[in-house]
């Protein structure tokens, strides 16, 4: 834990453990997202901010105005 974190990041040890009848198999491979999904959902997330007009200069703001423009080459 750094120092600058509150003690409630701190890692719990027994947070994760979990009991099986089973033998362990080997690796557990988790199957990757489709990459066109995670951009949509990203980009409905920008949208998303961006629309509810708070802001205009966080981080997620400049991310939605470059992807933007990015986007509307296509159109230029």
């Amino acid at each position: 834990m750094t120092p600058n974190r509150p003690e409630c990041d701190a890692l719990d040890p027994e947070a994760n453990v979990t009991e099986s009848s089973r033998p362990a198999s080997g690796p557990v491979v988790v199957a990757a997202a489709n990459a066109d999904d995670v951009m949509r959902e990203q980009l409905y997330y920008l949208i998303e901010h961006v629309g509810s007009g708070v802001c205009g200069f966080c981080r997620d703001c400049k991310r939605y105005f470059r992807a933007r423009r990015v986007l509307m080459e296509v159109f230029a």
